[in-house]
C-alpha cells in the first residue's frame, strides 16, 4: 500500500474543540471514500500493552469493542503488533473486498507534541520510531503523540505516563465509535 498524506489535520487532546474538530474530518474523510457503501469499514488498532506508550492502539481497540458494533481488530485481549500485523492484514484482505481500513497507532514525536492527534487520508508505517520495518497500512490513518522521541526507542514507550495515553485512547476512541455510526446509519 502506497502511503499517501494529502492534508492532515493535527490536533491537541487539551483542546476544548478536538472532539468535534475531529469528528467532523472523519466524517468528512469517510464520506469521500469511493463506493462507501459497498465497502467494509475496518478498524485497525496497533500495538502492544507491553509498553505504556504502545498501548495506544489496544486501548482504543478494546474500547471500541465495549462501547459501539464497529468492525475492530487490534485490543488489549488480541493486540495486533510488530509479530502478527502482516498476518492480520492478510486475513483483513482475504476476508474483505476493497475494506476501508483506519490504522490506529502510538507515535513518538517532539515534546511539544505530546498529546496530538493527526489524522489524514492514506497510510501510516507501523514501527517506526522503534526501528520496525512494517508495511504501511491505512485507507485513513490516526496516530497519537504519546511521548518524546529520544534515542531510546522502546525506552521512550515505556517511560510514558498511562494518563496521556488513556486520555487520548477516550478521546480517539469515542470520535471513532461515533463516526463510523453516523456514516453506516445514512
Amino acid at each position: 500500500m502506497e502511503k499517501k498524506i494529502a492534508e492532515k489535520l493535527i490536533v491537541n487532546v487539551n483542546d476544548i474543540v478536538v472532539y468535534p474538530k475531529m469528528y467532523h474530518y472523519m466524517v468528512n474523510l469517510l464520506k469521500q471514500q469511493e463506493e462507501l457503501e459497498n465497502r467494509k469499514i475496518i478498524i485497525l488498532c496497533i500495538g502492544s500493552d507491553r509498553y505504556i506508550g504502545d498501548a495506544l492502539g489496544p486501548l482504543v481497540g478494546s474500547y471500541l469493542v465495549e462501547h459501539t458494533i464497529c468492525t475492530v481488530y487490534g485490543s488489549l485481549e488480541m493486540p495486533v503488533h510488530a509479530g502478527n500485523l502482516v498476518k492480520v492484514i492478510q486475513n483483513i484482505k482475504e476476508q474483505y473486498h476493497q475494506p476501508i481500513i483506519i490504522a490506529v497507532d502510538a507515535c513518538l514525536g517532539k515534546n511539544n507534541e505530546i498529546g496530538n492527534i493527526e489524522i489524514w487520508e492514506g497510510s501510516l508505517e507501523a514501527g517506526i520510531a522503534v526501528g520496525n520495518k512494517l508495511p504501511c497500512i491505512g485507507t485513513i490513518s490516526i496516530i497519537g503523540v504519546v511521548n518524546a522521541s529520544g534515542y531510546l526507542g522502546y525506552l521512550d514507550l515505556q517511560s510514558t505516563p498511562l494518563s496521556i495515553v488513556m486520555k487520548l485512547s477516550k478521546c480517539i476512541g469515542k470520535m471513532l465509535g461515533d463516526a463510523v455510526h453516523s456514516i453506516q446509519n445514512q
